[in-house]
């Protein structure tokens, strides 16, 4: 599954896994745990659900290539990059504990792809 920003640009894909992020240049981006995205450090970045990852607010940051359900008005997609190969994933620190989560927004997040992940330029 890859995931766009608000302009369409293809960022990060899931592995065949379901849970790792990884960026296309091969680095890992962020996981999946149950219906939270966590960076390595252990920091809840936001949510996944009904092919929209939210960020802490419930706002939108990425959207899936996938249906969809509430959001915002989605751009038209542009074509992804071919993958590079993974990279060994970091060691996950403890996950610190889940937040409440925000209700879903339809509406986009003021966060860019490369600071939802904590500094991590695509």
């Amino acid at each position: 599954m890859i995931f766009y920003d608000r302009k369409g640009k293809p960022t990060v894909y899931f592995l065949n896994d379901g849970e790792h992020l990884y960026f296309f240049d091969g680095r890992p981006a962020a996981y999946l745990f149950e219906d939270a995205v966590y960076s390595f450090d252990g920091e809840q970045l936001g949510w996944f659900e009904e092919g929209w990852i939210r960020d802490r607010k419930g706002l939108c940051v990425l959207f899936a290539d996938q249906p969809l359900f509430e959001g915002p008005a989605r751009p038209a997609k542009s074509e992804p990059p071919a993958r590079q190969e993974p990279k060994a994933r970091p060691y996950r620190r403890q996950r610190k504990q889940k937040m409440a989560k925000a209700a879903a927004r339809p509406a986009w997040s003021d966060l860019s792809p490369a600071e939802f992940f904590d500094g991590i330029r695509p």
